[in-house]
């Protein structure tokens, strides 16, 4: 069923692509400059025996895009955790590995309510790339069609140190890394790119 919903996409992609109908003219555009990049890693936490009832599970909540992230040491308490070798070695290859790195840019341009034209400043050797995209109304996913290839993220925001609340980018690569590294338990690997665009 995923790969044919996958196909069906990449016929519209194509006529998109293409300029079928009226879809050449543009409507709408938006921009997301990335400034920075990590990655969020998880690894199943060890179970710590009971104490009693006041045990205590305050301070696990997050909220979404928040700017802090499993293997960071920047604790909120004062106190730096040590980051795991094999999650900080994880953290950098999710980094590094992104179509596009800081400096770079997606810009969508809304030939329709739900898809448009995309280009991509890669800010790598990759130069820059055109495709197409879709997002419907309402919804924070994005998908990417490219050379190809497709792709899909998340919108998410964060606080930037101006106080500012943008756009945060989150790619899931939780299915890969678990194939590249198979005895390691991972749970979630996410790529985070920040962008200097305000969220709406």
């Amino acid at each position: 069923m995923k790969k044919f919903i996958t196909c069906l996409l990449c016929s519209a992609a194509l006529l998109l692509a293409n300029g079928c109908g009226d879809e050449s003219e543009i409507f709408y555009s938006i921009s997301y400059p990335v400034v920075r990049i990590d990655a969020e890693v998880t690894l199943p936490e060890p179970e710590e025996p009971s104490t009693g009832e006041d045990s205590g599970t305050e301070g696990t909540e997050g909220t979404e895009g928040s700017d802090s992230g499993t293997g960071s040491t920047d604790g909120t308490d004062g106190t730096e955790e040590p980051v795991d070798p094999l999650v900080a070695q994880i953290q950098a290859e999710a980094a590094a590995e992104g179509l596009v790195q800081a400096g770079g840019c997606y810009t969508l341009d809304f030939a329709r309510y739900n898809r448009g034209f995309l280009t991509i400043e890669t800010a790598t050797q990759s130069g820059t790339l055109t495709g197409v995209f879709f997002k419907e109304p309402g919804a924070s996913e994005l998908t990417f069609f490219y050379l190809d290839t497709n792709t899909s993220c998340t919108l998410s925001y964060y606080t930037d140190t101006d106080g500012v609340r943008k756009v945060l980018l989150l790619f899931d690569l939780t299915e890969t890394f678990q194939e590249r590294y198979p005895d390691a338990g991972l749970t979630k690997v996410v790529r985070r790119e920040y962008t200097s665009t305000p969220t709406i």
